[in-house]
């Protein structure tokens, strides 16, 4: 599968970065052979994933100028009309230890105009390594700069899909040509902002918009030029990471890309102001009330909500029996009399207890008070009696 990445004519529109998280996850989590291939000299992609890595090892370019590797190693041999795996082998950067799982063929240390002219003028000769690199590779990923039209039109024959990257926020013109299956991303995005991926899906008239949740871990990692790092570590999150919704989102477009899986079944996500969910297809449910637990994904704090679906359904009629017998109205009426006297004998037995509880209760107060004021005249003197002993005395 060859996935063609640009932005648009405004900017990028981290385009380098989007292809290198893609590619990374097809290679990591999905372990598909994965080549990546740029036609642009602005925005090398090896540099993000491991120009740390690279910068640690290699020698001072001042002082040695020729390099037998990237896109210069393969355009220089002009009269090849095919290439081998030992061709790529020689030319391309591992970004990981095992063999043709996640190369990297380096920019070429030509100037960006003659890269272009060179496309445009013989594009056939960047039509050998793609097609020589299909034979090899599971994917390869080939990043462009949209602004360059002419180029991404002159290899738009050797590409299946395209990814075009686009900001969040107002409709930006986009000039390079798509492939049949195009794909809009929404980079940097975040959950807060009024322009939701379904504001982006309607502005582009897309039928399904992708997003890259801002991350600003990821953003460290590519900062400091060891993205590779990020992808190993995070191919599979927990809920509870940080890293968790940019992986989700991001495999849900690689899935797609490399066509390891169907598209989802959502149309589009859903928000605090979105609930409803459109079923094209008859369905039988088997239980009596349905609930569907969706949860809106909110910018660093999920929050869950409960929707209530109702479903017009009609479900198959269940054949009569032959053996079921029906009630005699005579008795059905007996036994519903028998019921409502049975509940009057209960409530009467239930206010008896209350009426002899109470009762109870009342006679006992009484009895309390009747003994305390016995104890108090036999325990109290009068007064005339104490003055008579006083006298006698």
């Amino acid at each position: 599968m060859v996935i063609l990445f640009k932005g648009t004519d405004k900017a990028k529109n981290y385009a380098p970065q989007a292809l290198s998280l893609c590619a990374g996850l097809a290679a990591t989590k999905y372990l598909k052979k994965t080549l990546v291939l740029q036609l642009t000299t602005k925005y090398p992609v090896e540099k993000y994933l491991i120009g740390k890595r690279v910068g640690e090892q290699s020698i001072d370019d001042n002082k040695y100028i020729f390099e037998d590797t990237g896109m210069d190693s393969l355009t220089r041999r002009a009269g090849v009309k095919s290439f081998t795996n030992s061709h790529f082998a020689n030319a391309v950067v591992p970004a990981v230890s095992s063999d043709n799982l996640f190369d990297i063929l380096k920019v070429s240390k030509k100037v960006e105009a003659d890269v272009e002219r060179e496309i445009i003028q013989e594009p056939e000769s960047v039509g050998a390594i793609i097609k020589s690199a299909e034979r090899i590779y599971d994917n390869i990923f080939i990043l462009c700069d949209g602004k360059a039209d002419k180029v991404v039109e002159a290899v738009l024959p050797y590409v299946n899909k395209t990814v075009t990257c686009i900001s969040q926020g107002k409709k930006e013109e986009i000039t390079a040509p798509g492939a049949a299956n195009n794909y809009f991303l929404v980079t940097n995005y975040d959950y807060k902002s009024q322009f939701s991926a379904r504001h982006m899906q309607k502005l582009y008239g897309a039928k399904k918009m992708y997003i890259m949740p801002y991350n600003v871990d990821f953003k460290d990692y590519y900062t400091n030029e060891n993205m590779i790092q990020f992808i190993l570590s995070n191919t599979e999150p927990e809920k509870s990471d940080y890293s968790y919704h940019l992986i989700t989102e991001m495999s849900k477009l690689t899935r797609v890309l490399i066509g390891d899986e169907e598209d989802d079944d959502d149309e589009f996500r859903f928000n605090s102001k979105t609930f409803s969910r459109l079923m094209q297809e008859p369905k039988i449910l088997s239980g009596g009330n349905a609930k569907i637990e969706v949860t809106e994904k909110k910018f660093l704090r999920p929050s869950k909500t409960l929707v209530h679906v109702s479903v017009n359904e009609e479900f198959p009629e269940e054949p009569e029996s032959d053996t079921a017998t029906t009630l005699d109205p005579k008795q059905l009426k007996k036994l519903k009399a028998e019921k409502k006297k049975e509940e009057r004998r209960l409530k009467k037995e239930e206010a008896k207890k209350i009426r002899e509880e109470k009762k109870a209760e009342k006679a006992r107060i009484k009895e309390q008070k009747k003994t305390g004021k016995e104890t108090k005249e036999e325990t109290t003197t009068p007064m005339f009696g104490r003055g008579l002993a006083r006298k006698e005395a």
